[in-house]
C-alpha cells in the first residue's frame, strides 16, 4: 500500500519542464524553489537551429556534443541551483567554426523521500493504486536507466538514459486517480537510448480528498 500523505497540496506547476539557454562564452544558471532539486532531462552544447545566439556566416545546425547530458548532470543533478559554463573547455568542440550554445531542459522536483519508489523492467506492467477516497500523486518518473543494478542486462548499458516526457506521461495516466496501469515500453515513453535495456521508475504517494 502506498503512503498516505494527508492534506498534500499539488505542486504540478513546480515540476513543469524548464528550458534555459546560454550562448557560447556565457554561463547558464539553473535554479529551483527552496526545498526542491534539479532533475536534468536534456542537454546539448552545440547548435540545432539558426535563431538562438545568431552569428554571421554558415553555421552547422546539426551540432551535438555527446557528453552534454552527462556533464550537466554531474554539475547540477539533485542540486537546488547550479552554474555551467557554455564553453569548449567544458564540453569539447563538436563543430569548429560554429558559434554554439548550451541548451538545458530540467524539472524542479520534491525530494523523492516524499514518495515511494516503484520500478518495472522494460516490457513489464506497473500497477499503482491508493486506498479508498485517496488519489495518486506523482513526484517523479523516468523511463530509461540511471544505474547498472536495477533490471541488470548483459553488455554495455547507458546509465544516463533519461526520457524527458516521463513525468508528464505518467501524470497523464495516474495523477488524481485512485489507480492506474503503466506499460514500460518504448511505445508509451519513446526510445531515447536505443540498445539500452530500460526500466520505468516512479516515485508516487497518495493524498486524501478534502471534504
Amino acid at each position: 500500500m502506498l503512503p498516505k500523505i494527508i492534506g498534500f497540496v499539488f505542486l504540478i506547476g513546480y515540476t513543469k519542464a524548464i528550458t534555459e539557454l546560454a550562448c557560447e562564452g556565457d554561463s547558464l544558471q539553473l535554479s529551483c524553489p527552496r526545498g526542491q532539486s534539479i532533475n536534468v532531462t536534456y542537454a546539448n552544447y552545440g547548435r540545432t537551429r539558426g535563431y538562438p545566439c545568431p552569428a554571421p556566416g554558415l553555421q552547422d545546425t546539426s551540432c551535438y556534443s555527446r557528453f552534454s547530458l552527462q556533464t550537466v548532470r554531474e554539475n547540477c543533478q539533485d542540486q537546488n541551483q547550479c552554474s555551467v559554463s557554455a564553453s569548449d573547455y567544458i564540453f569539447g568542440d563538436p563543430c569548429p567554426n560554429t558559434y554554439k550554445y548550451l541548451e538545458v531542459t530540467y524539472q524542479c522536483e520534491l525530494p523523492q523521500s516524499q514518495g515511494t519508489r516503484f520500478h518495472v523492467c522494460e516490457g513489464g506492467t506497473l500497477y499503482l493504486y491508493c486506498p479508498r477516497d485517496a488519489v495518486l500523486v506523482v513526484f517523479s518518473a523516468n523511463y530509461g536507466r540511471r544505474d547498472s543494478t536495477t533490471c541488470p542486462a548483459p553488455g554495455p548499458q547507458n546509465t544516463i538514459c533519461v526520457s524527458p516526457n516521463s513525468v508528464s506521461r505518467v501524470r497523464s495516466y495516474c495523477e488524481g486517480r485512485q489507480r492506474c496501469q503503466l506499460e514500460a515500453t518504448n511505445a508509451m515513453f519513446d526510445d531515447f537510448c536505443p540498445g539500452t535495456y530500460k526500466y520505468l521508475e516512479v516515485y508516487v504517494g497518495c493524498t486524501y480528498y478534502r471534504q
